[in-house]
């Protein structure tokens, strides 16, 4: 067994600046932008990157609005996943960690149309450079499972979305959504099998309340997700039905809800691998245990 007292240190540098530009234009067109530029050193790992915000509106009238945006962001791997320790979960499964850790870049551009200040159809494009998760892997060399966070290539995806409100006299207020999207991920570096992963998933869910009295609503909540994919691993569907009631006394000062989440235990996706010769199933209990089942 190794020592478990460990030593480290993990040195980093940010060196930045920041523009910012508005303007509002007549005929209800506005524009404004901002960017934020970076020099990051971590090791031997040095990298210039250009992060920028932009958004324009346009009002056709107060009916018909058109928004473009443009959004970028930067998320950082955490110390512990940083570490090159290895934590023995079990004789067969560990953690490893990974010393060379980037951080992700992730860009977004998004356009949006309101109809009526109500019904928003959106269109989408997202890519996440040095994109970085936990997938676990099944070593060629010996009888071992191994989780590791890794840096992806990259992981992108693009789609259309619909939200749309509706209302049923004073009982029911619901809000429909919908959205398609395409989604690739990859990654040539890792382990011994590299991958190249598309799928088109589709999400779509209601959120409704029941207004019973003028002090008691009832929440009833519906969502389901195609089945995704992460890495190499292949997500079952998700389906999740939620509700609550909610109590509101002493003229609308104090509140007593109640609430039920997941009422089928059906809103956590079992995981299975079946990718060049990697196999593994994993199930998800509500108590956060987990069953391994390797193959």
């Amino acid at each position: 067994m190794q020592t478990l007292n460990t030593d480290s240190k993990v040195t980093e540098q940010t060196t930045d600046f920041y523009i910012r530009t508005s303007n509002n234009y007549a005929r209800g067109k506005s524009f404004s932008f901002s960017a934020s530029g970076e020099y990051y050193t971590i090791g031997n790992y040095h990298k210039w990157a250009f992060y920028p915000q932009a958004s324009w509106t346009y009002a056709k009238d107060p009916k018909h609005i058109f928004i473009l945006s443009l959004s970028s962001d930067k998320k950082y791997p955490s110390y512990w996943d940083m570490q090159s320790s290895v934590t023995h979960l079990d004789g067969y499964a560990e953690i490893q960690g990974t010393s060379n850790l980037r951080p992700c870049s992730t860009y977004k551009l998004t356009g949006t149309y309101v109809l009526n200040h109500k019904y928003t159809f959106t269109a989408f494009y997202e890519d996440m450079r040095d994109y970085f998760t936990q997938v676990a892997y099944q070593s060629s060399q010996r009888l071992t499972l191994i989780y590791q966070t890794r840096n992806w290539d990259y992981s992108r995806q693009c789609g259309v979305a619909a939200n749309i409100p509706f209302k049923v006299q004073s009982w029911l207020d619901s809000h429909f959504y919908l959205v398609g999207l395409r989604l690739q991920q990859r990654c040539d570096d890792y382990f011994d099998v590299p991958f190249n992963r598309k799928r088109f998933v589709a999400l779509t869910g209601i959120n409704n309340t029941f207004n019973l009295t003028h002090t008691l609503s009832l929440n009833l909540n519906g969502s389901y997700t195609s089945p995704p994919i992460q890495g190499t691993y292949d997500l079952t569907h998700i389906f999740k039905v939620s509700t609550s009631l909610k109590w509101t006394f002493c003229k609308d000062k104090a509140t007593l809800s109640t609430q039920l989440n997941d009422i089928f235990n059906s809103g956590t996706p079992k995981v299975k691998v079946n990718y060049k010769g990697q196999r593994s199933e994993e199930r998800f209990s509500r108590n956060a245990e987990t069953d391994i089942v390797c193959r």
